[in-house]
């Protein structure tokens, strides 16, 4: 700078390396200039910015990583707890079917000895008949069998009518004469009644 009394004005003044620098009107300030050692320091501030930088997308791309870990963990666990709540609920509807079928078994078991009641039944009442002479004895078997389509085994029934059959005369060829007597069993109530002739 010239050694007049009057100071240069504020700016930018070439410098002796080749670059500039910045002249605030008193001092010389160290700001980075437009020079080829500015370049230099461009280049070196440039890294610590890269390196900032791939911090910051090594630490995006961790939380992303990490939220997907966990989101995958979360529908993992999800899916684990629907599956076993689906086995239980497939081991409990199959319990309730066993114990239906258990008591659906002892149901079909119980009409089965009502039937067995209902001919026992009907037998001393054929017996009674043959001792009043109604018809000639004796009484070989009884047969009760539900009409109508009806089943014993259909627990939907609540009363089933029974034809019954008292064999009273083996005929040789394998069939047997007799007398129909007729019953209804009311299931609900577990009672039946019974009488002479066809249902």
């Amino acid at each position: 700078m010239s050694d007049d009394k009057t100071p240069a004005p504020a700016g930018w003044y070439p410098d002796p390396n080749g670059g500039q620098r910045y002249w605030d009107g008193t001092r010389w300030l160290d700001f980075p200039g437009s020079g080829a050692d500015d370049g230099k320091k461009r280049r070196i501030r440039k890294k610590p910015l890269l390196i900032m930088l791939a911090v910051l997308l090594l630490a995006v791309g961790g939380g992303a990583l990490t939220w997907k870990l966990n989101h995958d963990a979360q529908v993992a666990a999800q899916v684990a707890a629907a599956e076993e709540a689906a086995q239980r609920e497939a081991e409990r509807l199959a319990a309730e079917k066993a114990a239906q079928q258990q008591r659906d078994n002892a149901e079909r078991a119980s009409r089965a000895r009502s039937v067995s009641e209902i001919e026992s039944s009907v037998e001393q009442m054929a017996n009674k008949h043959i001792d009043n002479g109604m018809f000639d004895g004796p009484v070989i078997e009884v047969t009760c069998s539900p009409v109508n389509g009806g089943s014993t085994d259909n627990l939907t029934e609540t009363t089933t009518v029974f034809e019954c059959f008292v064999a009273t005369e083996d005929n040789g060829d394998g069939t047997m004469s007799g007398y129909k007597y007729h019953a209804t069993m009311n299931w609900t109530t577990g009672s039946f009644t019974y009488g002479f002739g066809a249902p």
